[in-house]
Protein backbone atom coordinates (compact mmCIF):
# COMPACT_ATOMS: atom_id res chain seq x y z
CA UNK A 1 0.00 0.00 0.00
CA UNK A 2 1.63 3.58 -0.92
CA UNK A 3 2.07 5.75 2.50
CA UNK A 4 -0.64 8.44 1.44
CA UNK A 5 -3.97 8.64 -0.33
CA UNK A 6 -4.02 8.80 -3.95
CA UNK A 7 -7.67 9.68 -4.29
CA UNK A 8 -7.11 12.70 -1.78
CA UNK A 9 -4.73 13.74 -3.75
CA UNK A 10 -6.83 13.45 -7.04
CA UNK A 11 -10.29 14.95 -5.57
CA UNK A 12 -8.19 17.77 -4.21
CA UNK A 13 -6.57 18.08 -7.37
CA UNK A 14 -9.56 17.86 -9.72
CA UNK A 15 -11.45 20.65 -7.10
CA UNK A 16 -8.88 22.76 -7.96
CA UNK A 17 -8.56 22.28 -11.54
CA UNK A 18 -12.06 22.71 -11.79
CA UNK A 19 -12.35 25.68 -10.08
CA UNK A 20 -10.33 27.62 -12.73
CA UNK A 21 -11.27 29.04 -16.06
CA UNK A 22 -9.37 31.06 -18.36
CA UNK A 23 -9.85 33.35 -21.37
CA UNK A 24 -7.73 31.65 -24.04
CA UNK A 25 -5.69 32.98 -26.62
CA UNK A 26 -2.20 34.49 -27.78
CA UNK A 27 -2.09 37.75 -28.41
CA UNK A 28 0.67 37.57 -31.42
CA UNK A 29 2.26 39.85 -29.76
CA UNK A 30 5.61 39.64 -29.63
CA UNK A 31 6.04 42.07 -26.82
CA UNK A 32 4.73 38.71 -25.20
CA UNK A 33 5.42 35.56 -27.39
CA UNK A 34 2.27 33.84 -27.32
CA UNK A 35 1.52 33.15 -24.45
CA UNK A 36 -1.24 31.25 -24.68
CA UNK A 37 -4.77 31.40 -22.76
CA UNK A 38 -7.80 29.51 -22.06
CA UNK A 39 -9.24 27.57 -19.36
CA UNK A 40 -8.11 27.04 -16.29
CA UNK A 41 -5.34 27.44 -13.43
CA UNK A 42 -5.05 31.15 -13.82
CA UNK A 43 -7.42 34.16 -14.30
CA UNK A 44 -6.80 36.72 -17.44
CA UNK A 45 -5.09 39.62 -16.57
CA UNK A 46 -5.34 42.14 -19.90
CA UNK A 47 -7.56 44.30 -18.63
CA UNK A 48 -8.02 46.37 -21.80
CA UNK A 49 -8.69 49.85 -20.56
CA UNK A 50 -11.37 50.48 -23.37
CA UNK A 51 -14.85 49.87 -23.53
CA UNK A 52 -15.61 47.86 -26.79
CA UNK A 53 -17.88 49.93 -28.74
CA UNK A 54 -21.58 48.56 -29.43
CA UNK A 55 -21.57 50.09 -32.92
CA UNK A 56 -18.59 47.79 -33.82
CA UNK A 57 -20.13 43.91 -34.60
CA UNK A 58 -20.56 42.69 -37.95
CA UNK A 59 -20.36 45.84 -40.09
CA UNK A 60 -16.59 45.12 -41.27
CA UNK A 61 -16.78 43.52 -44.43
CA UNK A 62 -13.37 45.07 -45.90
CA UNK A 63 -11.91 42.52 -48.57
CA UNK A 64 -8.45 42.13 -47.91
CA UNK A 65 -6.09 42.03 -51.11
CA UNK A 66 -5.16 38.44 -52.66
CA UNK A 67 -2.00 37.24 -51.39
CA UNK A 68 0.53 34.44 -52.18
CA UNK A 69 0.24 31.24 -50.59
CA UNK A 70 2.99 31.80 -47.46
CA UNK A 71 5.02 28.87 -47.96
CA UNK A 72 5.23 29.99 -51.58
CA UNK A 73 6.63 33.68 -51.05
CA UNK A 74 8.60 32.34 -48.51
CA UNK A 75 10.37 29.95 -51.41
CA UNK A 76 10.48 33.41 -53.72
CA UNK A 77 11.95 35.46 -50.94
CA UNK A 78 14.82 32.93 -50.36
CA UNK A 79 15.63 32.28 -53.51
CA UNK A 80 15.65 35.83 -54.63
CA UNK A 81 17.78 36.52 -51.43
CA UNK A 82 20.68 33.72 -52.57
CA UNK A 83 20.61 34.84 -56.02
CA UNK A 84 21.45 38.19 -54.91
CA UNK A 85 23.93 37.02 -51.88
CA UNK A 86 25.69 34.71 -54.63
CA UNK A 87 26.15 38.03 -57.15
CA UNK A 88 27.37 40.23 -54.41
CA UNK A 89 29.59 37.44 -53.30
CA UNK A 90 31.22 37.85 -56.92
CA UNK A 91 30.72 41.45 -57.07
CA UNK A 92 30.79 42.94 -53.01
CA UNK A 93 30.29 46.65 -54.51
CA UNK A 94 27.38 46.27 -56.91
CA UNK A 95 25.48 48.89 -55.82
CA UNK A 96 22.03 47.92 -57.31
CA UNK A 97 22.35 44.36 -55.98
CA UNK A 98 23.08 45.80 -52.39
CA UNK A 99 20.02 47.85 -52.48
CA UNK A 100 17.58 44.72 -54.04
CA UNK A 101 19.20 42.80 -51.08
CA UNK A 102 17.90 45.95 -49.06
CA UNK A 103 14.88 45.51 -50.30
CA UNK A 104 14.35 41.88 -50.01
CA UNK A 105 14.94 42.61 -46.31
CA UNK A 106 12.23 45.08 -45.78
CA UNK A 107 10.11 42.46 -47.67
CA UNK A 108 11.06 39.66 -45.82
CA UNK A 109 10.46 41.21 -42.46
CA UNK A 110 6.81 42.20 -43.35
CA UNK A 111 6.32 38.76 -44.31
CA UNK A 112 7.46 37.84 -40.95
CA UNK A 113 5.04 40.26 -39.25
CA UNK A 114 2.14 38.78 -41.66
CA UNK A 115 3.20 35.26 -40.61
CA UNK A 116 3.11 36.13 -36.61
CA UNK A 117 -0.16 38.22 -37.24
CA UNK A 118 -1.87 34.45 -38.61
CA UNK A 119 -0.57 32.98 -35.83
CA UNK A 120 1.85 31.02 -37.62
CA UNK A 121 4.88 30.50 -35.64
CA UNK A 122 6.51 27.79 -37.82
CA UNK A 123 6.77 30.66 -40.80
CA UNK A 124 7.61 33.24 -38.33
CA UNK A 125 10.44 31.41 -37.54
CA UNK A 126 11.37 30.29 -40.93
CA UNK A 127 11.84 33.93 -41.30
CA UNK A 128 13.39 34.95 -38.62
CA UNK A 129 16.20 32.72 -39.41
CA UNK A 130 16.61 33.72 -43.14
CA UNK A 131 16.98 37.30 -41.95
CA UNK A 132 19.21 36.49 -39.14
CA UNK A 133 21.61 34.09 -41.59
CA UNK A 134 21.50 36.59 -44.90
CA UNK A 135 20.47 39.59 -44.37
CA UNK A 136 22.06 40.94 -41.42
CA UNK A 137 24.42 43.56 -43.41
CA UNK A 138 21.38 44.86 -45.00
CA UNK A 139 21.02 47.46 -42.22
CA UNK A 140 22.43 50.81 -44.03
CA UNK A 141 20.46 49.92 -47.00
CA UNK A 142 17.03 50.27 -45.03
CA UNK A 143 18.63 52.78 -42.97
CA UNK A 144 18.65 54.59 -46.44
CA UNK A 145 15.57 54.10 -47.75
CA UNK A 146 13.78 55.09 -44.41
CA UNK A 147 15.91 58.68 -44.83
CA UNK A 148 14.45 58.62 -48.13
CA UNK A 149 10.96 58.65 -46.66
CA UNK A 150 10.24 55.09 -47.49
CA UNK A 151 7.58 54.53 -44.31
CA UNK A 152 7.71 50.45 -45.56
CA UNK A 153 11.38 50.12 -44.53
CA UNK A 154 11.03 52.23 -40.85
CA UNK A 155 8.35 49.62 -40.45
CA UNK A 156 10.89 46.55 -41.17
CA UNK A 157 13.58 48.36 -39.11
CA UNK A 158 10.77 48.16 -36.07
CA UNK A 159 9.86 44.52 -36.80
CA UNK A 160 13.85 43.95 -36.97
CA UNK A 161 14.17 45.63 -33.51
CA UNK A 162 11.42 44.50 -31.81
CA UNK A 163 12.36 40.72 -32.37
CA UNK A 164 15.80 41.14 -32.27
CA UNK A 165 16.86 39.87 -36.08
CA UNK A 166 19.84 41.97 -36.41
CA UNK A 167 21.07 41.96 -32.61
CA UNK A 168 19.80 42.49 -29.35
CA UNK A 169 15.87 44.01 -29.97
CA UNK A 170 14.60 47.12 -27.63
CA UNK A 171 11.00 47.69 -27.85
CA UNK A 172 11.42 51.31 -27.44
CA UNK A 173 13.65 51.65 -30.24
CA UNK A 174 11.01 49.67 -32.22
CA UNK A 175 7.90 51.77 -31.33
CA UNK A 176 10.10 54.61 -32.14
CA UNK A 177 9.98 53.23 -35.96
CA UNK A 178 6.96 52.29 -35.90
CA UNK A 179 5.69 55.71 -35.42
CA UNK A 180 7.83 56.83 -37.85
CA UNK A 181 6.57 54.49 -40.31
CA UNK A 182 2.85 55.58 -39.77
CA UNK A 183 4.02 59.16 -40.05
CA UNK A 184 5.12 58.55 -43.70
CA UNK A 185 1.88 57.08 -44.01
CA UNK A 186 2.48 53.50 -44.03
CA UNK A 187 -0.64 52.02 -42.59
CA UNK A 188 0.84 48.53 -42.03
CA UNK A 189 2.14 49.76 -38.99
CA UNK A 190 -0.65 50.95 -37.04
CA UNK A 191 -1.29 47.48 -35.11
CA UNK A 192 2.03 47.62 -34.02
CA UNK A 193 2.03 50.96 -33.08
CA UNK A 194 -1.52 50.33 -31.56
CA UNK A 195 0.25 48.46 -29.12
CA UNK A 196 3.04 51.07 -28.24
CA UNK A 197 0.56 53.60 -27.42
CA UNK A 198 -2.29 51.32 -25.58
CA UNK A 199 -1.12 52.81 -22.14
CA UNK A 200 -0.39 56.08 -22.93
CA UNK A 201 -3.30 57.12 -25.27
CA UNK A 202 -5.94 54.46 -25.16
CA UNK A 203 -8.28 55.88 -27.57
CA UNK A 204 -5.90 56.24 -30.33
CA UNK A 205 -4.54 53.08 -29.90
CA UNK A 206 -8.33 51.34 -30.05
CA UNK A 207 -9.01 53.50 -33.00
CA UNK A 208 -5.77 52.15 -34.64
CA UNK A 209 -6.73 48.89 -33.85
CA UNK A 210 -9.85 49.11 -35.18
CA UNK A 211 -8.49 50.51 -38.32
CA UNK A 212 -5.95 47.64 -38.74
CA UNK A 213 -8.50 44.83 -38.11
CA UNK A 214 -10.80 46.29 -40.90
CA UNK A 215 -7.69 46.18 -43.05
CA UNK A 216 -7.32 42.61 -42.97
CA UNK A 217 -4.87 42.18 -39.99
CA UNK A 218 -5.69 39.11 -37.88
CA UNK A 219 -4.03 39.48 -35.22
CA UNK A 220 -5.72 43.04 -34.41
CA UNK A 221 -8.90 41.63 -35.35
CA UNK A 222 -8.56 38.98 -32.77
CA UNK A 223 -7.61 41.69 -29.92
CA UNK A 224 -10.72 43.35 -31.07
CA UNK A 225 -13.05 40.52 -30.36
CA UNK A 226 -11.03 40.29 -27.06
CA UNK A 227 -11.16 44.11 -26.34
CA UNK A 228 -15.17 43.33 -26.89
CA UNK A 229 -15.63 40.37 -24.67
CA UNK A 230 -13.81 41.63 -21.82
CA UNK A 231 -16.05 44.35 -21.87
CA UNK A 232 -17.93 45.51 -18.98
CA UNK A 233 -20.83 44.15 -19.96
CA UNK A 234 -19.30 42.11 -22.45
CA UNK A 235 -20.33 42.76 -26.21
CA UNK A 236 -20.95 39.05 -27.26
CA UNK A 237 -21.67 39.65 -30.79
CA UNK A 238 -18.80 41.81 -31.39
CA UNK A 239 -16.79 39.51 -30.11
CA UNK A 240 -17.99 36.84 -32.00
CA UNK A 241 -17.79 38.44 -34.83
CA UNK A 242 -14.33 39.34 -34.21
CA UNK A 243 -12.90 36.15 -33.71
CA UNK A 244 -14.98 34.16 -36.20
CA UNK A 245 -12.82 36.42 -38.62
CA UNK A 246 -9.79 36.04 -37.45
CA UNK A 247 -10.33 32.08 -36.63
CA UNK A 248 -11.17 32.16 -40.72
CA UNK A 249 -7.93 33.26 -41.12
CA UNK A 250 -6.11 31.03 -39.77
CA UNK A 251 -5.46 32.40 -36.08
CA UNK A 252 -5.73 29.11 -33.77
CA UNK A 253 -6.13 31.35 -30.42
CA UNK A 254 -8.95 32.83 -31.77
CA UNK A 255 -10.69 28.97 -32.39
CA UNK A 256 -9.39 27.97 -29.34
CA UNK A 257 -11.76 31.15 -27.80
CA UNK A 258 -14.52 30.70 -29.38
CA UNK A 259 -14.03 27.38 -28.31
CA UNK A 260 -14.34 28.82 -24.68
CA UNK A 261 -17.23 30.44 -25.36
CA UNK A 262 -19.12 27.76 -26.35
CA UNK A 263 -17.99 25.77 -23.16
CA UNK A 264 -19.23 28.62 -21.03
CA UNK A 265 -22.14 29.23 -22.96
CA UNK A 266 -20.84 32.73 -22.95
CA UNK A 267 -23.47 33.53 -26.20
CA UNK A 268 -26.46 31.63 -24.80
CA UNK A 269 -26.38 27.82 -23.42
CA UNK A 270 -23.52 26.16 -22.91
CA UNK A 271 -22.07 23.56 -26.16
CA UNK A 272 -19.52 21.69 -24.82
CA UNK A 273 -19.62 19.32 -27.94
CA UNK A 274 -19.25 22.40 -30.67
CA UNK A 275 -16.49 23.53 -27.86
CA UNK A 276 -14.19 20.07 -28.33
CA UNK A 277 -14.29 20.58 -32.07
CA UNK A 278 -13.00 24.16 -31.87
CA UNK A 279 -10.66 22.81 -29.16
CA UNK A 280 -9.46 19.95 -31.45
CA UNK A 281 -9.38 22.20 -34.45
CA UNK A 282 -6.90 24.72 -32.85
CA UNK A 283 -4.94 21.89 -31.45
CA UNK A 284 -4.05 20.25 -34.44
CA UNK A 285 -2.57 24.03 -34.95
CA UNK A 286 -0.31 23.34 -32.29
CA UNK A 287 -2.36 25.76 -29.86
CA UNK A 288 -1.19 25.20 -26.37
CA UNK A 289 -4.45 26.44 -24.45
CA UNK A 290 -6.80 24.32 -26.66
CA UNK A 291 -4.85 20.85 -25.81
CA UNK A 292 -5.21 21.57 -22.43
CA UNK A 293 -9.21 22.84 -22.51
CA UNK A 294 -9.76 19.66 -24.36
CA UNK A 295 -7.73 17.72 -22.13
CA UNK A 296 -10.49 19.48 -19.75
CA UNK A 297 -13.23 17.90 -21.88
CA UNK A 298 -11.97 14.40 -21.76
CA UNK A 299 -11.55 14.63 -18.10
CA UNK A 300 -14.72 15.58 -17.52
CA UNK A 301 -16.74 13.76 -20.31
CA UNK A 302 -18.45 17.11 -21.12
CA UNK A 303 -19.10 17.29 -25.00
CA UNK A 304 -17.18 14.24 -25.26
CA UNK A 305 -16.61 10.85 -23.98
CA UNK A 306 -14.64 10.60 -20.73
CA UNK A 307 -11.03 9.34 -21.09
CA UNK A 308 -8.65 10.09 -18.74
CA UNK A 309 -5.54 8.73 -21.09
CA UNK A 310 -6.44 11.39 -23.66
CA UNK A 311 -6.76 13.99 -21.69
CA UNK A 312 -3.82 12.75 -20.16
CA UNK A 313 -2.09 12.84 -23.44
CA UNK A 314 -3.73 16.90 -24.26
CA UNK A 315 -2.59 17.93 -20.84
CA UNK A 316 1.03 16.80 -22.31
CA UNK A 317 0.55 18.28 -25.59
CA UNK A 318 -0.26 22.22 -23.67
CA UNK A 319 2.93 20.67 -21.05
CA UNK A 320 5.40 20.52 -23.24
CA UNK A 321 4.40 23.83 -25.16
CA UNK A 322 5.30 25.47 -22.25
CA UNK A 323 1.47 26.24 -21.07
CA UNK A 324 1.72 26.19 -17.26
CA UNK A 325 -1.53 25.15 -16.66
CA UNK A 326 -1.11 22.31 -18.97
CA UNK A 327 2.00 21.60 -16.85
CA UNK A 328 -0.03 21.80 -13.40
CA UNK A 329 -2.65 19.33 -14.80
CA UNK A 330 0.02 16.50 -15.93
CA UNK A 331 1.60 17.06 -12.43
CA UNK A 332 -1.89 16.40 -10.76
CA UNK A 333 -2.36 13.32 -12.77
CA UNK A 334 0.85 12.04 -12.61
CA UNK A 335 0.36 12.68 -8.98
CA UNK A 336 -2.71 10.90 -8.75
CA UNK A 337 -1.83 7.87 -11.59
CA UNK A 338 -4.94 9.22 -13.38
CA UNK A 339 -4.77 8.30 -16.87
CA UNK A 340 -1.35 7.88 -16.38
CA UNK A 341 1.07 5.76 -14.10
CA UNK A 342 1.46 6.89 -11.19
CA UNK A 343 5.03 8.96 -10.98
CA UNK A 344 5.98 10.91 -7.89
CA UNK A 345 8.94 12.28 -10.00
CA UNK A 346 7.35 13.36 -12.80
CA UNK A 347 4.69 14.90 -10.76
CA UNK A 348 7.10 16.75 -9.01
CA UNK A 349 9.02 18.33 -12.35
CA UNK A 350 5.92 19.22 -13.85
CA UNK A 351 4.03 20.61 -11.01
CA UNK A 352 7.41 22.76 -10.16
CA UNK A 353 7.37 24.24 -13.36
CA UNK A 354 4.03 25.19 -13.17
CA UNK A 355 4.88 26.59 -9.54
CA UNK A 356 7.45 28.87 -11.02
CA UNK A 357 4.94 29.96 -13.37
CA UNK A 358 3.00 31.31 -10.87
CA UNK A 359 0.01 28.51 -9.89
CA UNK A 360 -0.17 28.27 -6.41
CA UNK A 361 -1.88 25.36 -5.97
CA UNK A 362 0.95 23.27 -8.23
CA UNK A 363 2.70 24.03 -4.14
CA UNK A 364 -0.03 22.17 -2.62
CA UNK A 365 0.15 19.18 -4.53
CA UNK A 366 3.48 19.45 -3.98
CA UNK A 367 3.36 19.54 -0.42
CA UNK A 368 1.24 16.34 -0.17
CA UNK A 369 3.48 14.56 -2.26
CA UNK A 370 6.40 15.27 -0.01
CA UNK A 371 3.96 14.30 3.16
CA UNK A 372 3.54 11.42 1.61
CA UNK A 373 7.03 10.57 1.81
CA UNK A 374 7.75 10.86 5.02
Amino acid sequence: MLPFDLKKIYRLSLCIFLAWSLLAGSSDDAWAKPKKPAAKAQKVKQKPKLQAKRADTAKQKTVAPAQLDPAIEFELIEDEINGLSNALAVAPDDAAANQKLAEMALRAARAAERALSRGDEAMFAAYSALIRRRLAETGPGLENMALRGVGAAEYALGAIELHGLFGPGDVGRACARFAAALDKSFGGAKFRHAQCIEESDPGRSYALLREAADSGHVAATERLGRICLEADPPDVACATARLERAAREGRASATALLGWMHAKGVAGKADPARAAALYAQAAQKGEASAHNNLGELYETGRGIEKNDKAAFESYLAAAKGGYPPGQFNVGRLYAAGRGTEHNKDEARRWLSEAGKAGIPQARQILDLLDRGAE
